[in-house]
């Protein structure tokens, strides 16, 4: 079986009950960059990671790739779990995995998860539906494939309009949107990595926008909601009013966390890595570990006990 699993918008909380059993019996997980590692521990020792992340702005592994893989994996193993940000159905590439796994005649399932739309809007405080005012969501690409941007002809000014993976396509959207009557003081609202202790936004209106995320280095994944639905939020972002928002720390521990630990940090705002060290640890996290922390950057070190500290300080890690 190949479970298809939504792992959520970020914050690894939001996956559904039914995804935490997949991974939880799986033997292989193929798992994508927006998935949060944080969901691997939830996996059997025995269990075998794949990452097969793709990046905007560097060279990474193929579609055709990843179809084999899976096509691999299943043949050596019973229970895979091909992990992926968000809603596999929305903007998942979906339909390219499921033709190759159909093709081979393989049983499947999808598992869906909390989209990065209503996932950031929620922690915003943002109702993508607000009476009177939007009457209708509209989920778009900001994409470009073939070097070409999505059509952006069609949007009306009652809608709330959710773009994904939109930053590179913004100075289209915005001047699209001007041609189609949208109000210069039309509120805007960016959002990267959202639901996560790494999360940055930005608002504004399609007048300033592009400015202001020149000066803040908005980058994707980020999601772009315009409408004035936006304008509703002031005051309701509870995510950013948590304790810990912003806080990023790497935890280092001679043992796997348990969720519990985990989710002590991640629920008070906190983005979170555990980082294990020494030859009691478990080895497959640290490929694992080292593609996270590339990206990432972690302001604060804490030690779950001393010997963490001395290993960490022997083998020189930074």
């Amino acid at each position: 079986m190949i479970s298809f699993v939504g792992a959520g918008p970020g914050d690894f909380e939001l996956i559904t009950a039914k995804g935490i059993r997949r991974l939880q019996n799986a033997d292989v997980v193929i798992y994508d960059r927006l998935a949060s590692p944080l969901l691997l521990f939830y996996c059997k020792p025995s269990c075998r990671f794949v990452y097969v992340g793709k990046t905007p702005y560097q060279k990474t592994i193929t579609q055709q790739k990843i179809n084999q893989l899976l096509l691999h994996a299943q043949a050596a193993s019973t229970n895979v779990v091909r992990l992926k940000g968000g809603d596999p159905v929305i903007f998942g590439r979906l339909s390219e995995e499921l033709k190759a796994v159909q093709r081979a005649g393989l049983q499947f399932e999808v598992v869906p998860g909390v989209t990065a739309a209503s996932g950031i809007a929620a922690y915003a405080g943002v109702s993508l539906t607000e009476r009177m005012i939007s009457s209708e969501v509209l989920f778009a690409s900001g994409k470009k494939k073939n070097n070409k941007t999505a059509d952006y002809s069609n949007f009306r000014p009652e809608q709330m309009i959710c773009l994904y993976m939109g930053i590179d396509a913004l100075p289209e959207l915005v001047e699209a949107l001007k041609k189609q009557g949208f109000l210069p003081n039309t509120p805007v609202r960016i959002t990267s990595w959202g639901t996560t202790g790494f999360q940055e936004s930005v608002t504004g209106s399609l007048a300033s926008i592009l400015p202001l995320v020149r000066v803040q280095e908005i980058k994707n994944p980020a999601m772009i909601m315009v409408g004035w639905a936006v304008a509703e939020e002031k005051g309701r972002d509870w995510f950013s009013t948590q304790p810990d928002f912003g806080e990023r720390l790497l935890i280092v521990a001679c043992r796997r966390p348990t969720i519990a630990e985990l989710i002590e940090y991640t629920e008070n705002g906190a983005a979170v890595w555990w980082r294990q060290v020494g030859p009691m640890r478990d080895q497959r996290f640290d490929e694992v570990g080292t593609i996270y922390e590339a990206e990432h950057h972690f302001s604060n070190v804490l030690f779950a006990d001393e010997a963490a500290q001395r290993y960490y300080a022997e083998q020189g890690v930074s």
